[in-house]
């Protein structure tokens, strides 16, 4: 990550480049054709917005979401497809180059008739080692192995910023080790958890049943991991108390770790992976780690060896023979998301390299798809977009100056990151062969362990990135007090140099915006200017801050996917005060570029009512029955349709733009209407 700089005074920030002086008559406003003019504005803007391209676009398939913004993403990989393809067919490139490495790695991937002669046979050695272990000691030497390969059973191991000095890397430990998709799908009674269990149960069955054991000992096998999980599950922490980072803040000694767990060998364990034992460290779930040595304790060699199959099977599953691709399918797409048809094996081998070589990928992707103009009109936008959110902040009548000071030096350390990394990965090392496909995910997995556990006891590298070039995201660390902006998000319909301001500001904008607002959310706020652990609030300011947080809680706790099923307004409350602020301060950044200009209407509309159509169009994703569950249940992102209905209904600049009279559906009543930033 780049070195903090210092505050720009703001009336830099709020010049613009010549880009954004006049609009040409050229650039193009909102897609007139994805309305549904049956649909009010005021009453389901959701609807309105972009309803006509839903109806014409159902989800495909393979997919869990649908819109234009989840069909760009998939686009996206068509491009990536290309530049493997040439990669996996330049049969000249030097060992150790990117482009031998992400071609031979996509090749052998590719290579489906030879995954399939394999079956089981890659992981008949890993079984092997499980197998031989005489003792519970000889047993957790293999654990570590599993853990080189990421496959975090029953804790992850791995670096993390500490918390209150936030420029030093500290080892971490973490739960882990459950399969299901978090820790109430093992303990809640409700019959859609009761009859997942059941699933699940038969899922484990028919994978170790595949892997060669009998009926009787497959059924009796998944028996031991559900008992095993759900002990680990209640010992770990639901999602809404993992998102409060006071409960994982937890420094450690050695000796206290040994204390903890005192029946797994740490000293040989730190040893195989080169960490010394007076390393700075932090437990997230101690309770979760006492749990661990009870079983390490109490269950049997022989179920742990159950356990730890499983977990290797279930975390390779899809790099295996069809059999257990389609059964890994059928249970964590089909079952758990809805989707009925996998997706075609050059994505998914798209998908698998951009994961584990991710930043080889991506620099031949912003070669030859992010321009320079590109980054440079994202750079003018983030600016626009810093200097708005100051200015709200300054405003706030409810923050006293001794806040708001602490508040302005927050703003004046964001460090924006736009497109790539500044400099780029060196993977010459990684061992990947044309035609061993298992072997090469082994190598791209043990590059990205390795590569995470080198940052331990060091000065954090404020030039990592978090996600890679080709991804369609973005995110705010609050450790770094940085916001990220890969390349692949910055394209149509999210950032589109042929479009007007408007469209722009109210898609790419509002991202901007909420990634900002992540930093004074309820996680964010926790962080001060510097990335450290700490409250700079006064009591009076803090109780405000809550007040208000409290009432997206409450607007989003009323929002049903069916009538037993809402929101968990505390699960989304980040997620919705980043979309709240997030679409605030974009609008008054827009507003503030048009000052002194011309407003024409474009297409019929004004260009306040473009940037909101937007944002609609940006964010209105179709979601399947399945997925809306399974969000509502471990995503601290809200369903699509409330991301934009949400936000908009709490903002009189939306009221006003559509001239919505004060009891219309997208206007909430004065009394309940919230304004945190």
């Amino acid at each position: 990550m780049r070195i903090m700089r210092s505050a720009i005074p703001l009336f830099l920030l709020l010049l613009s480049s010549s880009a954004l002086l006049g609009q040409s008559a050229s650039l193009h406003g909102i897609d007139l054709s994805d309305l549904d003019r049956k649909a009010e504005p005021c009453d389901d803007f959701y609807e309105f917005a972009n309803g006509t391209w839903r109806a014409n676009n159902p989800i495909p398939p393979s997919q869990t979401k649908w819109s234009k913004r989840w069909q760009a993403g998939e686009t996206a990989k068509d491009k990536l497809r290309e530049i493997l393809e040439a990669a996996a067919a330049d049969k000249t490139a030097p060992k150790g180059s990117n482009e031998q490495i992400i071609g031979d790695y996509y090749g052998a991937c590719m290579d489906e008739l030879r995954a399939n002669a394999r079956g089981l046979e890659p992981v008949k050695p890993w079984f092997a080692k499980i197998d031989s272990a005489a003792d519970m000691a000889s047993l957790q030497e293999v654990m570590v192995e599993l853990h080189d390969i990421i496959v975090n059973a029953p804790f992850a191991f791995g670096s993390q910023q500490d918390f209150h000095k936030p420029s030093w890397v500290l080892a971490d430990l973490g739960a882990s080790g459950l399969s299901l998709p978090d820790r109430d799908y093992y303990l809640k009674p409700e019959p859609r958890f009761k009859e997942a269990r059941e699933k699940y149960v038969e899922h484990v069955t028919a994978m170790l049943k595949l892997a060669g054991w009998d009926q009787k000992s497959a059924a009796a096998g998944a028996q031991t991991i559900m008992g095993m999980e759900t002990k680990f599950a209640e010992a770990s922490l639901d999602n809404v108390a993992l998102r409060d980072p006071a409960n994982l803040d937890h420094n450690t000694t050695f000796t206290q770790l040994q204390a903890m767990a005192p029946h797994f060998d740490w000293v040989a364990y730190f040893k195989h992976k080169n960490i010394p034992t007076d390393v700075d460290m932090n437990v997230d779930q101690p309770k979760f780690m006492q749990e661990v040595d009870r079983q390490l304790q109490q269950t049997p060699l022989a179920d742990w060896k159950i356990y730890l199959k499983w977990q290797l099977l279930n975390s390779v599953a899809s790099s295996l023979s069809a059999p257990f691709v389609e059964e890994d399918f059928a249970f964590n797409s089909k079952y758990l998301s809805g989707t009925t048809e996998i997706k075609p094996r050059w994505k998914r081998c798209v998908e698998s390299t951009d994961q584990l070589l991710g930043e080889a990928l991506g620099q031949k992707y912003v070669e030859k798809y992010f321009p320079p103009a590109a980054k440079a009109r994202m750079q003018e936008m983030v600016r626009n977009l810093l200097a708005a959110m100051r200015d709200d902040i300054l405003s706030r009548p409810w923050m006293s100056d001794d806040t708001k000071e602490k508040a302005m030096a927050k703003i004046a350390t964001f460090n924006p990151k736009i497109g790539y990394p500044d400099k780029w990965k060196d993977y010459s090392h990684v061992e990947i062969r044309h035609e061993a496909f298992f072997e090469d995910m082994i190598a791209g997995r043990k590059f990205v362990e390795l590569d995470d556990r080198l940052q331990i006891g060091k000065p954090v590298d404020r030039g990592r990135w978090g996600m890679t070039p080709p991804t369609s995201d973005a995110y705010y660390n609050p450790l770094m007090n940085e916001i990220v902006f890969p390349a692949g998000i910055l394209q149509p319909p999210a950032f589109d140099m042929n479009a007007v301001d408007a469209v722009n500001y109210g898609a790419i904008g509002v991202v901007i915006g909420h990634e900002i607002s992540h930093g004074f959310d309820d996680q964010g706020s926790q962080f001060d200017f510097l990335g450290r652990f700490r409250n700079w609030w006064t009591d009076a300011d803090l109780k405000n801050f809550q007040t208000r947080a409290a009432c997206v809680v409450d607007q989003f706790d009323h929002y049903y996917i069916d009538k037993d099923i809402h929101h968990n307004g505390k699960l989304v409350l980040g997620e919705s005060i980043g979309d709240l602020g997030g679409a605030k301060i974009a609008y008054l950044a827009f507003e503030k570029s048009l000052e002194g200009k011309p407003r024409p209407e474009i297409d019929g509309f004004t260009q306040e009512q473009q940037f909101f159509i937007a944002w609609g169009q940006f964010r209105g994703d179709e979601t399947r029955p399945e997925t809306q569950r399974l969000m509502i249940q471990t995503d601290p992102h809200p369903i699509a349709k409330f991301r934009v209905i949400g936000p908009l209904s709490n903002l009189p600049q939306f009221q006003q733009a559509w001239s919505c009279k004060a009891d219309a559906p997208m206007v909430r009543p004065a009394d309940k209407r919230c304004d945190v930033w």
